[in-house]
């Protein structure tokens, strides 16, 4: 099979001239190279597609037999005949179904960002890649691209298409009289809980981005034990900082980068209008959480900007390093 690489305007030049160093890009880079940078991605980790595909196969096949008894009380029957109260249950159905999709993604794209850029060092198609007119800034663009774009919304749309096969599974079988009909399609409620949760992958791509990043330059720089590399530094700092000091504010940042942002939003996910009583507890109405959303306190967070500017920053350094790492 022909490589598009190889065989784009300028590369039998790069490769006669000099052969086995990298050309320059002379310019932007284009389209198709940059598909085929992103296709090599899900070529050499197979399990960045593998991966969401069996959760969704696995969630589907749990539909068939699936069995939910909500042993409802003669009060809270009565609730269920109020329509918010249907809608209630059913968004947090179609939220349920997602979280194990993103659970896997979280992993997956953890150890991708640790893999691979130090991958290509030890089996060596560093040099095969360096041969190529591909910068080391576009090869390493696109792995932080693939990690933190393109498999995000990637398995939102496989979780989106697994949400309405599920349903239509569970409610063909409530019709059958082989299961609980007590989640009835909404599509009002759907297309809400739709539109909240491609909210929330924008707000973490964009809040998680210095910590992909940082992966990143870990698999870069590290040539063995990366794991143990990209956690020692932190917890060292945690570490000596609590001896020295007596003080904790490399440990509050790290918490505050990992979960900051979601009390900075400031959601109604506890109490006040997205809140109902359900039997003996409450229920978060997602169709109210996302009717109250205030988008625009996202972008007016200066510490999800500084973040982004943090993660260019350590994404350059992950490519000044790629470029004269030595390859042994």
């Amino acid at each position: 099979m022909n490589d598009p690489i190889a065989d784009s305007p300028g590369a039998a030049t790069a490769q006669t001239d000099n052969p086995g160093v990298a050309a320059p890009s002379g310019g932007l880079l284009s389209g198709h190279i940059l598909v085929t940078l992103i296709r090599r991605e899900f070529w050499e980790h197979r399990v960045l597609w593998m991966a969401p595909l069996a959760v969704a196969a696995l969630l589907l096949i749990c539909a068939v037999p699936a069995h939910v008894n909500p042993n409802l009380s003669l009060q809270d029957e009565a609730q269920w005949l109020d329509s918010q109260h249907r809608a209630g249950v059913f968004g947090v159905a179609q939220w349920a179904l997602t979280v194990p999709h993103f659970l896997v993604m979280v992993i997956v794209l953890n150890f991708y960002l640790l893999d691979c850029l130090n991958a290509e060092r030890k089996d060596r198609s560093i040099l095969f890649w360096k041969s190529l007119p591909v910068s080391d800034g576009a090869t390493v663009g696109s792995k932080l691209l693939v990690g933190l774009v393109v498999v995000p919304f990637g398995v939102f749309l496989v979780a989106l298409v697994t949400t309405l096969l599920f349903t239509a599974i569970w409610n063909t079988r409530a019709a059958l009289g082989h299961a609980e009909a007590f989640v009835l399609w909404d599509t009002v409620t759907w297309l809400k809980v739709q539109a909240l949760m491609l909210y929330g992958l924008v707000v973490s791509i964009l809040w998680y981005a210095p910590l992909a990043a940082y992966l990143l330059l870990v698999s870069a720089w590290a040539r063995r034990n990366v794991f143990l590399w990209a956690t020692l530094p932190p917890l060292l700092a945690v570490i000596v900082e609590r001896i020295a000091f007596g003080t904790h504010f490399v440990g509050g940042l790290i918490q505050y980068r990992t979960w900051g942002i979601w009390s900075a939003l400031d959601l109604p996910l506890a109490g006040g209008h997205a809140t109902m009583r359900v039997g003996n507890g409450n229920l978060v109405s997602l169709s109210r959480v996302f009717d109250d959303l205030n988008i625009g306190v996202l972008f007016t967070n200066i510490d999800l900007w500084l973040g982004v500017m943090v993660a260019a920053a350590f994404a350059f350094t992950a490519t000044r390093i790629r470029r004269y790492r030595d390859e042994n």
